[in-house]
């Protein structure tokens, strides 16, 4: 018989001080994905094309080795825990590789490609050894399936906060240093030292506030079913677990779709729609302003509803958002500001709950296979996550040169014009699908997972249980 559990809730500070991290997370990780490839193409002069595979490149380096991060920060013993010591080591060199990105060197372009792609392949790197054991520590938090969802929001309110200022400040810093006299290189130099800044500062803080506040920190029996397992033995053993199967599938094609239709904007609104700085940080301010006010309506819902239900429906919405926006366009600003609330609506709710998801796949692992390995399950979605963000830049540098797009002149032809707004809508819309179609499959709910820890407590108890009111998760 299935098993209502209470919910029991965290404590504000904990909240708060977690979401902190999510800021340090977000900054370094929505600069790169709104600007990076803008930067390289109109203001150090790489063609669309190379630009796009140095992020692929960079991007799937980093996904390759997301287990690998998430295996040593399950198997580290220290009286810190197992994450917060790799979070605080990981935080100062993720800081200054997140500067040195957004350094322009005179060098010619095959140097200037390897430089690059040395800069980012360190970025994405150092940034992996703080964001798998930050999001692994949300799972050690609380095991409550729907705190773990309110935790999120919290979280998502930070990454928001970090979305908004990734995207509106540079525009408007740009404008205001080069209207100062100084050159666009040196202003990218200026903004890449505030964001690298602000993500140690907030790195700081979410690891100096939830120190020995993991449940299972100081858990004798937990640590002994921690017990080392190869790398990629535990990667095969979470990999065929079924809800990681269609989660990752998810994640994977809804990252495609995120990625092209925010990272894409900054060149709809240059270009298609003629915006300036002022108009496109406004834009931007709203677009976040909207995803903030979303997150209460999608953790309500999510706690109601069930997350799955949830999570499918909302970014159907978004999916159709997009598709509808390719044919009609952005003839006013206002059509733009309803494009955001729609969109907003889906990749709020995907940045939300598919970690709040992830963390419940945690459980199921340690039910079938006695471990808790929350670091290797965050590196499996993280690995999905990236490759398809790696997939969505280097789409959008190929569908930017097919349509005869250069960065280096101020008016773009009309097919240029269509492919842009193509980018930001129409492909990403069908990958939105695509997402959609996969999380249909995913088999937790609550009412299961509920069973499940009655029967996964008796368990480390070593006394009987029953799995049959949640089978169709196994």
């Amino acid at each position: 018989m299935s098993v209502e559990q209470k919910t029991v809730s965290l404590p504000f500070k904990i909240k708060f001080s977690y979401s902190m991290g999510q800021i340090g997370d977000a900054l370094g990780y929505n600069i790169y994905f709104f600007f990076f490839l803008f930067f390289l193409t109109d203001y150090v002069g790489v063609p669309p094309a190379l630009a796009g595979t140095i992020s692929l490149i960079a991007i799937i380096w980093d996904a390759i080795f997301d287990p690998v991060a998430g295996h040593i920060s399950d198997n580290m013993r220290s009286p810190y825990g197992r994450r917060r010591p790799l979070m605080i080591m990981a935080a100062l060199p993720y800081s200054i590789f997140a500067f040195l990105i957004f350094n322009s060197i005179a060098l010619g372009t095959q140097a200037t490609f390897i430089y690059f792609l040395v800069m980012t392949i360190l970025f994405w790197s150092s940034y992996k050894f703080f964001v798998i054991p930050y999001f692994a520590l949300g799972a050690e938090l609380t095991d409550d399936f729907n705190e773990r969802t309110t935790l999120r929001a919290w979280s998502s309110v930070g990454l928001y906060i970090a979305v908004m200022l990734a995207s509106a400040l540079p525009p408007y810093l740009l404008e205001y240093f080069e209207n100062s006299g100084m050159s666009g290189q040196n202003s990218w130099r200026i903004i890449g030292a505030i964001f690298a800044s602000g993500i140690l500062l907030s790195a700081v803080i979410c690891w100096n506030f939830t120190r020995g506040k993991e449940i299972y920190q100081h858990d004798q029996q937990a640590k002994q079913k921690m017990a080392r397992s190869s790398l990629f033995k535990a990667i095969g053993q979470i990999i065929k677990l079924k809800p990681t199967k269609y989660l990752a599938g998810s994640v994977f094609f809804w990252a495609i779709a995120s990625t092209m239709a925010m990272g894409g904007l900054i060149y709809l609104m240059k270009y298609n729609l003629g915006y300036g700085a002022d108009r496109q940080s406004l834009y931007f301010i709203i677009n976040s302003l909207v995803c903030i006010a979303w997150l209460p309506f999608i953790n309500m819902a999510a706690r109601r509803y069930d997350k799955k239900m949830v999570y499918a429906c909302f970014l159907g919405i978004g999916s159709l958002g997009l598709l509808f926006f390719s044919l009609t366009g952005f003839p006013l600003f206002a059509i733009l500001l309803i494009f955001c609330v729609i969109f907003c609506l889906g990749d709020s709710t995907y940045w939300t709950l598919y970690y709040s998801m992830m963390y419940d796949i945690c459980e199921v692992d340690e039910y079938v296979n006695n471990r808790r390995r929350e670091g290797v399950v965050t590196a499996v979605m993280s690995f999905s996550q990236k490759i398809g963000a790696a997939c969505a830049t280097w789409f959008t540098g190929l569908l930017l040169a097919f349509g005869g797009y250069e960065g280096t002149v101020e008016t773009q032809t009309d097919s240029a014009h269509q492919m842009i707004l193509y980018v930001n809508t129409l492909v990403p819309g069908v990958f939105g699908a695509l997402a959609v179609l996969a999380v249909l499959f995913y088999p937790v709910t609550k009412k299961r997972f509920d069973s499940m820890m009655v029967a996964l407590n008796a368990k480390r108890e070593n006394k009987a249980y029953d799995d049959t009111d949640f089978k169709e998760m196994l």
